[in-house]
């Protein structure tokens, strides 16, 4: 009698483990196989756009290294490249000082202003999936989209409509593209969030809410296990036969 009321008991707790975990164990399979399914580099959007080689155009007429060292004395970097402006490669001098970079024109070394037009020129150059013109271009100074780091702004967005919704994010003072998303990002951002339980930052994979949910399905395991036990060795019924004879 008592082995058969330690079971029910056991039984109750694993059915209410059970209803505790049991969806949250769906979510972690179905995040889990969306985040196994789609490659790394795909949800990087490494297929989003070219990485084009820096080519500097009539590198003879650039103005000179110290010159540009006695305009930005400060500059702690100074690195001759190239930007796409005016529909063609034009070669620039990237400074970066006093915690920030910014373009100056090889030539005259005069800072490089990025306009609108610019940078969806920029983004067209860089989109890989085809020529088609940008959808929308969007100056992003605050509340940002939860898709983009904060620390990001101020940021250029420009938007493509493809398959993927792409969104392209460059920087205003370089134009260098900062980071890049589209549909699979957004659907394995999500995936994360429900994976790690981090339902703000999506960032903490050691937050007590998933700890808890851990320790209540290691409960879950430990009850079931109890109950097998116990169900091996519960007495087997003995079949009893009864033989009548006539006299």
């Amino acid at each position: 009698m008592a082995v058969k009321i330690a079971s029910s008991r056991w039984r109750v707790w694993h059915r209410w483990m059970a209803l505790i975990v049991g969806l949250q164990m769906v979510v972690w399979s179905i995040s889990g196989a969306y985040m196994v399914f789609f490659k790394l580099p795909f949800i990087h959007g490494d297929h989003l756009v070219h990485q084009h080689d820096a080519v500097i155009q009539h590198a003879n007429h650039v103005a000179p290294f110290n010159d540009v060292l006695k305009a930005y004395p400060e500059a702690s970097q100074i690195q001759l490249t190239s930007q796409w402006l005016n529909h063609q490669w034009q070669p620039v001098y990237r400074i970066s000082h006093h915690g920030m970079a910014e373009l100056v024109d090889a030539q005259s070394l005069a800072v490089v202003e990025l306009s609108q037009s610019d940078v969806q020129a920029i983004a067209e150059k860089m989109y890989a999936l085809g020529e088609q013109p940008a959808s929308r271009v969007q100056w992003l100074t605050e509340n940002p989209p939860s898709e983009l780091n904060p620390d990001h702004l101020p940021v250029w967005r420009v938007d493509f409509d493809d398959f993927g919704s792409t969104s392209l994010y460059f920087s205003p003072s370089t134009g260098e593209l900062v980071t890049k998303r589209h549909t699979f990002w957004r659907g394995f951002d999500i995936m994360w969030m429900l994976h790690i339980m981090d339902y703000e930052e999506r960032v903490d994979i050691e937050s007590w809410l998933l700890r808890g949910f851990i320790i209540a399905n290691f409960i879950f395991l430990m009850t079931g296990a109890v109950l097998l036990v116990y169900t091996l060795r519960k007495p087997k019924p003995t079949l009893k036969t009864t033989t009548e004879g006539s006299a």
